[in-house]
């Protein structure tokens, strides 16, 4: 089973991501002790970057939106174009040079689930 773990460590973060800033927080997501990813993102709601050795690109994603979510954060959003094309998948919407999520509607249950 995968297991995702949020940190806001600035040594653990800066030696995956070099570009982290102080308000920086990563998922890493982790199976059997072997990291399957990481996914860098900032308490404001921007989603930044992310390396993913296991196809696990949307757990990774849910996993940070939900660590905003229960931070109070409302919208998530990117300015990515090398994840755009994916979270235009995962329902956000193209907004400008950015693409942007409703947290809370994100994890809403579809209609056809209800």
């Amino acid at each position: 089973m995968i297991r995702v773990t949020i940190t806001d460590n600035m040594d653990i973060i800066k030696s995956v991501f070099s570009e982290a800033e102080e308000n920086s927080r990563m998922a890493i997501a982790c199976e059997n002790e072997k990291n399957t990813g990481y996914f860098l993102f900032y308490k404001d709601g921007e989603l930044k970057s992310y390396i993913d050795n296991d196809n696990i690109f949307e757990l990774l994603v849910r996993s940070a939106l939900n660590h905003l979510d229960l931070n109070g954060v409302k919208e998530g959003y990117s300015e990515n174009s090398e994840m755009e094309g994916k979270l235009l998948l995962l329902g956000f919407k193209k907004d400008g040079e950015k693409v942007k999520v409703d947290i809370g509607e994100f994890f809403k249950p579809c209609s056809c689930c209800k």
